[in-house]
């Protein structure tokens, strides 16, 4: 018989991975068909706009609701809003109206939860686990990801070629509901909250200022969010690259999404097989590294298999890297401080992309898109060498 803590974060597992698969399913169908039909970079942008700016809007007051609400209920409300949504848009854009804008609009109405569900299901799983299981449930998490991943490009593809679009939403509600079943038998308490005081900024405030006025947090802040300004163009141009590079096969764009995925499920196993972090951040600059070096492999002109080798490479890297900066938080933060730490991190990181795009896609429209992946894997490499030097002596 499973013990409470293992009943727990059985569901949540099995509902945060649920609604990775649904999520991504729609958002490789979404990309790919915008890059099919128009080929632009600037289109591009517009779609990593959509699917980024509204998480960055929401994320620092969602780290305010995850430390104020209970978190199990605040995504369960945050899916159910955006499924329903979804569903809207979709048959809107299946019945009266193929403009592209009503893509976006789905892009933005999901991007929109996704910053109110992130910060608040990292800093859930504290809850639910004991301290020393904390890197192993990361890892294990990570594994899951990495096959829902895996699965969604191949239903991805499949749906888009062979069904239509429609097919897709489908999928992301029927997946949406079961998740939102699995994660109300989770049970919780509320984390009591730091000061009593019901005005969100002041809250917001709060928590800045914590990590502004740590010095060690604050340098962890800057340096990811630097290193995700360099990440921004093989995460976001990497669908529009294989087009115009290897063609426009929805096959392609499959593999493409596949070879990141088992890479990353990789990833996963490496930190599901050890029960603690150590060497926390040097585990981050090795990711930070070896993202760097994949990247500007890729930017080289090279054959398909090739791009696609160093793309699964990259893709060991990333979640190495993401684990090992949740778990840096939820071993050294206040737990009545997580959601906002939490939603800051979110900011800097993925949210940083639409930010970043503004400028790498119409220059994706200028030059190619190779040398901006060489260029900006190189400089990834001279962050993470740098983050390790800054900040391996404070850990210490």
């Amino acid at each position: 018989m499973l013990t409470t803590w293992r009943r727990n974060a059985t569901h949540f597992l099995i509902s945060q991975n649920l609604f990775v698969f649904g999520s991504s399913t729609v958002t490789f169908a979404v990309l790919w068909y915008i890059a099919l039909q128009t080929s632009s970079g600037t289109w591009m942008t517009y779609a990593s706009l959509a699917g980024s700016l509204p998480a960055i809007l929401v994320s620092l007051f969602a780290g305010v609701w995850a430390d104020r609400c209970n978190r199990k209920w605040l995504i369960v409300g945050a899916s159910a809003g955006v499924t329903v949504l979804t569903v809207l848009f979709a048959i809107i854009f299946l019945t009266l109206d193929h403009s592209l804008w009503l893509l976006l609009a789905i892009s933005a109405v999901r991007s929109f939860g996704t910053g109110i569900q992130t910060p608040a299901a990292n800093a859930l799983l504290p809850q639910l686990v004991p301290r020393d299981q904390i890197t192993r449930m990361n890892g294990l998490n990570q594994i899951i990801m990495s096959i829902m991943l895996l699965m969604s490009p191949l239903l991805a593809g499949w749906i888009l070629g062979d069904l239509g679009i429609f097919w897709i939403f489908v999928v992301d509600a029927t997946t949406a509901v079961l998740a939102m079943l699995s994660l109300a038998t989770i049970t919780v308490e509320k984390v009591a909250r730091a000061q009593g005081t019901d005005s969100n900024f002041a809250e917001l405030k709060d928590g800045l200022s914590s990590i502004w006025h740590n010095h060690t947090l604050a340098l962890f802040m800057a340096f990811t969010a630097l290193a995700f300004i360099l990440i921004a163009p093989s995460s976001q141009l990497s669908t529009l690259y294989v087009k115009r590079t290897f063609g426009s096969g929805v096959w392609l764009l499959t593999f493409n999404e596949l070879a990141w995925t088992i890479g990353a499920s990789l990833g996963g196993v490496y930190i599901a097989s050890h029960k603690t972090l150590k060497n926390k951040v040097g585990v981050i600059a090795l990711g930070f590294v070896g993202s760097g070096v994949s990247f500007a492999v890729m930017g080289l002109s090279e054959p398909f298999w090739v791009y696609l080798l160093f793309m699964g490479i990259s893709g060991i890297f990333y979640p190495i890297m993401q684990a090992a900066q949740n778990i840096y938080i939820q071993e050294t933060v206040a737990p009545a401080l997580m959601g906002r730490t939490f939603a800051v991190l979110q900011i800097l990181s993925t949210g940083i992309y639409p930010i970043a795009m503004l400028g790498y896609g119409p220059l994706a429209d200028v030059i190619p898109i190779g040398p901006i992946f060489v260029v900006t894997g190189l400089a990834l490499v001279l962050v993470g060498l740098a983050f390790a030097r800054v900040l391996r002596p404070a850990q210490n």
